[in-house]
């Protein structure tokens, strides 16, 4: 059976722990050297994402670190996913959206929705693969909150109970029910937050049916194309991201990189029913929505970036991807 460090996050958790650093005001050179590396990275290992947040706790002084860093996640750090919530008709809409597409976030153990005696709604996470760490369950729960109060501004969520599978201490039990304004219970057996099933009819006021349509199908292209568990896929994905920041990323630079010939890498994707050229277009078309939002790259610095020699042959192949050329995108969704 699997373990829950045999499944991967994703790598936009790094800049959960980016914005945090930078909105607190600390100066963590070190760290934040060691965050850019794993930035370039596609996913992580929850033990890797675990250790992160245990050095992060042994350098800030709060009481639940993981509260304080959700209180800085917003809609555009969670991507395709945070807009999904954003465009949606009302909570419950978007609260669906995340059970659906969670696992652009992470694998592993996902939520499902359960509804209780006292008409309170839940998202519950069954330990399928064993616990999480407390931090990342904190950090979990206080993004969720603060992303559905952002969208449904100037209204609120009421939580009725929050449930941890870990023991806390006296001062973190006391920052977590100051923090979420409700009982929150220890050592339980399921992580799990609850609220009142009426939020679920709370209308968002940014709703756009069309978009959401949209942003809903290119979650479901991104689904598809996660890479499982397979720690040989993992590590081609890694490699490939790679070469393309150094510019070459051809089968013959890839495979040497991962110690093997071309023909036994293609054999190799074959045996998984996978195509190398697929793989690269795949990560091209992850990578580059994030180099779009940055205002300072040219489209022809963002072709080279994705290891394109041409800017029309990038232009070529977001329009296929996205049905519409780059600076269109732009002045649609990220302006």
């Amino acid at each position: 059976m699997n373990s829950l460090n045999d499944f991967f996050i994703s790598r936009d958790v790094v800049g959960y722990l980016q914005t945090f650093i930078k909105q607190s005001g600390l100066s963590l050179p070190l760290y934040e050297q060691k965050l850019d590396y794993l930035s370039a990275k596609q996913h992580m290992s929850f033990a890797q994402w675990w250790r992160l947040l245990e050095e992060l706790e042994a350098l800030t002084p709060y009481d639940a670190l993981g509260l304080e860093i959700g209180r800085y996640i917003k809609v555009e750090h969670v991507g395709v996913l945070g807009y999904l919530f954003r465009t949606a008709r009302n909570v419950g809409e978007a609260l669906a959206c995340f059970k659906r597409f969670q696992g652009l976030i992470y694998a592993g153990s996902l939520a499902h929705t359960e509804l209780n005696p006292d008409n309170s709604f839940c998202l519950v996470w069954n330990p399928d693969y064993g616990y999480s760490s407390q931090c990342s369950d904190e950090l979990l729960l206080s993004a969720m909150v603060t992303i559905v109060n952002e969208i449904i501004f100037p209204k609120k969520l009421n939580l009725s109970a929050i449930h941890f599978t870990q023991a806390l201490s006296d001062d973190r039990a006391k920052s977590c029910k100051n923090y979420f304004c409700c009982p929150v219970y220890s050592q339980q057996e399921k992580l799990s937050i609850a609220f009142s099933v009426s939020d679920l009819d709370i209308p968002i006021p940014h709703s756009d049916i069309t978009l959401h349509g949209i942003l809903g199908k290119q979650a479901e292209d991104l689904l598809i194309s996660l890479p499982d568990c397979d720690t040989f896929i993992a590590e081609l994905t890694d490699t490939i991201i790679r070469c393309l920041h150094e510019g070459d990323a051809d089968t013959n630079t890839v495979a040497s990189r991962i110690n093997m010939s071309e023909r036994t890498l293609h054999r190799r994707l074959k045996s998984k029913g996978k195509v190398f050229r697929d793989i690269l277009q795949e990560i091209r078309k992850s990578m580059v929505i994030n180099y779009l939002k940055d205002p300072k790259l040219t489209l022809s610095e963002i072709a080279l970036l994705l290891g394109y020699s041409e800017q029309s042959s990038f232009t070529r192949a977001f329009s296929t991807w996205y049905k519409c050329s780059p600076l269109q995108y732009q002045k649609r969704y990220l302006s």
